[in-house]
């Protein structure tokens, strides 16, 4: 049968979003402005929508054409929908509205706000698929898990360990770039290497473990971190899991879960989206907003008298201007407060440095934290000491990251927990 591809003018507003899209797939109920607010606030690392904001600038590349399947009668985009998306955010006025701030639009591009219309390559659903195939699975626009969806859900094949593990940890490899690899399925978290550190698949293909909930997320968390400093590569301890987590890890006990400890569902409550064919059966009521993380701590001790208990101060007046008047101010006004934690830093180190008052305080710091706010931090890659000192000294330099207001607030919890250390309050000191 002769493949049938058209090139169509269709108007943007007719345009239907992808819920099935690998990216992140979505209950099918779901609104085009519900998809776009949850790329943006829910899932934003899959979606990059304001990374291509910023590349698309006021210019539409009228050469990447849509590819636009009609589905009951309306025209579905299976690719080409974050472009599609960031039309419909300029030219939707009430979305515009509501979640204007969050993506980084210098100005208003008047020229794509007027695109109300774009030729789209119109074809049945399997020519679609063909093509979104072929071009996802070469040009490195898809992790693994991507890939791994899509073979199950539009090729007919089993849902594989790799995205059962995700979907059973809360989305956790989908949030972390260095997890999301052919590398890290086929030779750290194959179904071998997890039976000998205590999780099982079971006869169903679900997952079971031994471990509490912190335990498992610690674990990720080790792993995660030998992945990241290649002690696990694909030439160093290639296929050795459980010998590198002892050798790395030795006060972190491990299981197996062949040694008749008592065995549970595998399931981490998620903290952003998850890969799943079944989420439209799962979200049929509203999505409660997500809880924002506190700055800096939740119960954050009194401070020592002094210049860095005065700052510490005037960042929460800052802070609590910037919450109230924010649908006010500029885009980058965040990147003061950014600016603000590295005065407070610098003012804490004293005569020792950033560098080093950061690398000393850094690690007893972070075992005060619970495990969500350590979550923070890794989310928003605030989880080394060289991490947090890279983003202070370079923040003041880069206004569009030290905008990036989600990483801000991890940054200060972890500061918060430093300074907590260094300049708790004496108990003896009524001032």
């Amino acid at each position: 049968m002769a493949t049938v591809q058209d090139i169509q003018n269709i108007k943007v507003k007719d345009l239907c979003l992808w819920t099935e899209n690998p990216r992140d797939p979505i209950d099918t109920n779901v609104t085009d402005a519900d998809i776009i607010k949850r790329a943006i606030d829910e899932n934003p690392k899959a979606w990059n929508l304001d990374k291509l904001v910023t590349e698309m600038g006021a210019h539409y590349d009228l050469s990447e054409l849509p590819t636009v399947v009609y589905v009951d009668n309306k025209p579905v985009v299976y690719d080409g929908n974050r472009r599609v998306a960031v039309l419909k955010y300029l030219q939707d006025s009430p979305l515009y509205s509501e979640v204007s701030g969050c993506l980084p639009l210098k100005y208003e591009p008047q020229e794509l706000i007027d695109l109300t219309e774009i030729p789209c390559n119109v074809c049945d659903q399997e020519t679609a698929l063909t093509n979104i195939e072929r071009k996802h699975s070469t040009n490195g626009s898809w992790g693994q898990l991507e890939r791994d969806y899509f073979a199950h859900k539009h090729r007919g094949k089993d849902k594989s360990l790799f995205v059962r593990l995700n979907e059973q940890t809360g989305g956790y490899i989908a949030n972390h770039k260095s997890m999301n690899k052919l590398f890290v399925k086929d030779e750290v978290l194959n179904a071998n290497n997890l039976r000998e550190i205590g999780f099982l698949v079971s006869d169903t293909g679900e997952i079971e473990t031994p471990y509490s909930d912190e335990e498992i997320l610690q674990l990720l968390e080790n792993i995660r971190s030998l992945i990241e400093s290649k002690k696990i590569s694909t030439r160093n301890n290639r296929g050795l899991l459980k010998q590198t987590l002892v050798t790395n890890f030795p006060d972190i006990p491990l299981r197996s879960a062949t040694d008749n400890s008592p065995l549970k569902l595998l399931s981490v409550e998620s903290t952003q989206n998850e890969h799943t064919d079944d989420i439209s059966n799962q979200r049929k009521t509203p999505r409660t907003k997500k809880n924002t993380p506190t700055f800096f701590l939740d119960n954050m001790p009194s401070l020592a008298n002094g210049e860095v208990n005065d700052i510490y101060r005037d960042i929460l007046s800052l802070y609590d201007y910037y919450i109230q008047k924010k649908d006010t101010l500029s885009m980058t006004f965040p990147a003061l407060i950014r600016m603000s934690l590295r005065l407070l830093v610098e003012s804490a180190a004293n005569s020792d440095g950033i560098s080093t008052y950061v690398s000393n305080n850094y690690a007893d710091a972070k075992k005060t934290l619970t495990q969500a706010q350590k979550t923070t931090l890794s989310n928003n890659s605030v989880d080394s000491d060289q991490k947090l000192i890279q983003l202070l000294q370079s923040g003041a330099h880069n206004y569009t990251n030290s905008a990036n207001f989600e990483q801000t607030t991890a940054m200060s919890i972890i500061i918060g927990a430093i300074i907590s250390k260094t300049h708790l309050k004496n108990k003896n000191d009524t001032n």
